[in-house]
């Protein structure tokens, strides 16, 4: 599968864990992943996707389960049972 940019990437899943949010700060990989909302309903969450400059974030409704966009960043919430994976 290509992304907007032509990039190849894939929609299986081969590691995950918890996204922890550590000071007050956002949580990022360093890479892009997928998030998935393991909490009882949806969420609202300030991310940064993929090709995004840095600093500037969207606001986005993750509903349960595997959610499609390609993240760089989340700013902290209180959400519960977010886990990124890629």
């Amino acid at each position: 599968m290509l992304n907007r940019q032509g990039d190849t990437v894939s929609a299986q899943i081969s590691e995950m864990g918890a996204v922890t949010f550590k000071n007050g700060q956002p949580f990022s990989l360093g890479r892009p992943f997928n998030l998935k909302n393991d909490g009882e309903a949806a969420c609202f969450l300030e991310v940064n996707l993929w090709g995004m400059p840095r600093g500037q974030y969207v606001t986005t409704r993750f509903e349960t389960g595997w959610n499609p966009e390609i993240i760089n960043e989340i700013k902290p919430s209180s959400a519960p049972g977010l886990l990124w994976g890629n």
